[in-house]
């Protein structure tokens, strides 16, 4: 999930979480004492012992029942516009948050990893199809396969396309490029190749680039171009790009050259 509006992926979240409640029957949150609402929660629900906690290391966690404890779940949840309080709660003392239904999970997330948003509408049906007509209202958010879209190996390198990066591996590093650096995906399908244009590195904020300088990333400088499978496999890996820029709004360009 992505969003681009004034409060971002929080405001995408709080859509989905919005949805999946109504399938759920419990919510467990784990709360940091930091947390502006901490001693109304402690009073409110129910704090989990050890030996029932879902949340690994979880110091304060517990259980809302839904729907009795919603408008709970849903007050710590709201970042008003403007109330920088309520956004540091949030994104940083509200530690995780999860949505079961009948024992098993539905939905987790860890508000301050981005990546981590994770949806199990395994016998949910309709789940997935309200979530994305709450999504189409959104630029730049959607619901997408978890894990890698279409993955390949060429000369003992692996490469991973995922919703937000394309990801590169071999026995002695790991890469990650983000897409939204990306211009133009050129496929050569003669060739085996796919030619990527990317956005230079001084188009990059400061705090990007400070950060590549000073650990050295080879994330700072994506491949121009990478090999793919002859073929549909091939075919494959160009239609992801095309499901990503479709489904997430990203501007880059995608063509077949016989170049």
């Amino acid at each position: 999930m992505k969003d681009w509006d004034e409060l971002g992926g929080v405001t995408v979240k709080n859509r989905a979480i919005s949805v999946l409640m109504d399938y759920g029957t419990v919510v467990h949150l784990g709360l940091d004492p930091k947390h502006g609402q901490f001693e109304t929660v402690q009073r409110e629900l129910v704090q989990i012992p050890d030996s029932e906690c879902i949340f690994v290391g979880s110091d304060h966690e517990f259980r809302a029942s839904l729907p009795e404890d919603r408008a709970l779940v849903e007050s710590l949840l709201e970042v008003p516009g403007g109330d920088t309080d309520a956004w540091t709660d949030r994104l940083f003392y509200f530690v995780e948050f999860a949505v079961l239904a009948d024992q098993s999970w539905l939905y987790r997330s860890v508000p301050h990893e981005t990546h981590i948003r994770e949806i199990n509408a395994r016998g949910h049906e309709g789940v997935i199809e309200r979530l994305n007509d709450t999504f189409a209202q959104v630029r730049g958010s959607a619901v997408v396969p978890f894990g890698e879209l279409v993955s390949w190996t060429t000369d003992g390198t692996t490469y991973d396309l995922k919703w937000n990066s394309l990801y590169r591996s071999d026995r002695q590093e790991r890469s990650s490029y983000d897409l939204e650096r990306l211009r133009q995906v050129t496929a050569l399908f003669s060739e085996n190749l796919v030619r990527l244009d990317w956005k230079p590195v001084s188009e990059e904020s400061l705090l990007r680039r400070t950060v590549w300088r000073v650990l050295g990333s080879e994330s700072a400088t994506p491949p121009a171009q990478v090999e793919i499978p002859p073929g549909e496999d091939g075919e494959k890996i160009l239609d992801a790009f095309h499901q990503l820029r479709e489904k997430l709004g990203y501007e880059y360009g995608v063509e077949t050259s016989s170049d």
